[in-house]
């Protein structure tokens, strides 16, 4: 699961649901936690998505790194107004079409974003993309492989405008 705040009481959340089904779900929430209301889900992925990373992109879009269909690594961007009464896929890229597992995702500038992951060999990645504040493309940039052995539960922070934290599960 991936839980994002959209506006002060809503929230969307990428997860895997029936059918191993990609599914995105805005929810409301005050902020003394008083009740919790759904108000629209997506079924984004009829055959497979696990291992969801969701970040903001823009006041409207959101950009969701996931495990696809044999675990190829997947991005898609999506509209959601502040009120969460819609979710709108915008475009999908297949990065990586060995893996696509563990992600963490984070924006490193205005269209820039960087993907920790578990890649093909299940060896450590870092991807970045270029998306635009419209989600309406995905760019894949740059690809480094940190960790020939393994890199399994990623989780990718930003520490400042060119340096970043990776915690993740080696050999």
């Amino acid at each position: 699961n991936s839980l994002v705040q959209v506006d002060n009481d809503t929230y969307a959340l990428a997860y895997r649901g029936p059918d191993d089904d990609g599914f995105i779900t805005t929810f409301t929430i005050p902020a003394d936690g008083s009740s919790i209301t759904k108000v629209a889900t997506l079924e984004h992925d009829t055959d497979y998505a696990r291992n969801n990373s969701l970040v903001q992109v823009d006041n409207d879009t959101y950009a969701l790194a996931y495990a696809g269909t044999n675990d190829d690594g997947w991005i898609t961007t999506f509209t959601i107004p502040a009120d969460g009464s819609s979710i709108t896929k915008v475009a999908t890229l297949e990065h990586d079409g060995g893996n696509g597992q563990g992600n963490s995702l984070v924006q490193v500038d205005n269209d820039t974003y960087a993907l920790a992951y578990r890649g093909t060999g299940d060896n450590g990645w870092i991807t970045t993309f270029t998306i635009p504040a419209d989600g309406s493309s995905i760019t894949k940039v740059a690809t480094l492989e940190h960790d020939t052995d393994n890199g399994k539960a990623n989780s990718l922070v930003k520490l400042n405008s060119k340096t970043y934290a990776l915690a993740y599960s080696g050999a």
